[in-house]
């Protein structure tokens, strides 16, 4: 949710909140491959590859190439709806791999993500300013003075309401280009972190795991970076979500 601002402990205790849900989430895949590789027999292992080798397009005309146009445009679709974008980010790296799956994630989210914000622009703009009330008067202030740093510290947030604000920052005319350059770089730490998870989870493979949970402390090292580069106004207790 959106929220008018939390003191400095307030914002650790979401941080480490957000820190232990992840990790959590982590170990979920953890114990999908040791299942995968220790509890599967070599039958039930080969029918899950012919799942995997079916759902990269096995059976269609175009193969690999139309199997990952389909999943941008469900995954689009699914992150317009509210579907958070990082079960779609290890279902990417599930179906298609670390490396591919971290692409069709990040396209998927971005065109996931302009498609929110064109409806707050121009279709649900009453919507959004009922639902924040007078907040929505101080965001477009907030938005105007520096809309890049705004929407990234936003995106630092893996579970905010995304949604929302992407309503919010079309409803506000947030620009364009910066709304989706400061989601894009928002977007790429957890989106490489869950498709690294969701492809070691379903191939079995431990050390792709281990290397998720590394991506992941550096991810949110990063996060703490970029938090203390942040302009003046959000270290007088403002935050964007919550």
């Amino acid at each position: 949710m959106l929220s008018n601002g939390g003191s400095q402990p307030g914002r650790r205790k979401k941080l480490l909140s957000d820190l232990f849900r992840l990790l959590i989430a982590g170990f979920l895949f953890f114990g999908l491959a040791m299942i995968i590789r220790h509890g599967l027999d070599s039958d039930s292992r080969q029918w899950l590859q012919g799942l995997r080798e079916f759902l990269q397009g096995s059976e269609l005309d175009r193969g690999l190439w139309a199997s990952s146009v389909l999943f941008v445009v469900l995954g689009a679709l699914a992150i317009g709806i509210g579907i958070p974008r990082l079960w779609i980010s290890g279902a990417a790296g599930a179906i298609y791999g670390a490396a591919l799956g971290v692409l069709l994630a990040m396209i998927s989210s971005m065109i996931g993500a302009a498609m929110v914000y064109l409806l707050g622009r121009r279709l649900l703009a009453a919507v959004v300013e009922r639902r924040l009330g007078g907040q929505t008067g101080v965001w477009r202030e907030r938005f105007r003075q520096n809309a890049f740093w705004w929407v990234l510290y936003a995106r630092l947030f893996p579970f905010s309401n995304a949604t929302l604000t992407s309503l919010l920052c079309g409803s506000c005319r947030v620009p364009l280009s910066r709304y989706l350059l400061a989601s894009g770089i928002g977007f790429i730490p957890l989106t490489v972190v869950f498709a690294a998870f969701g492809s070691g989870g379903v191939k079995g493979n431990i050390n792709q795991i281990w290397l998720g949970f590394g991506l992941l402390i550096a991810a949110f090292l990063i996060q703490l970076v970029i938090r203390g580069r942040r302009p003046k106004s959000y270290a007088d207790g403002q935050s964007p979500a919550g």
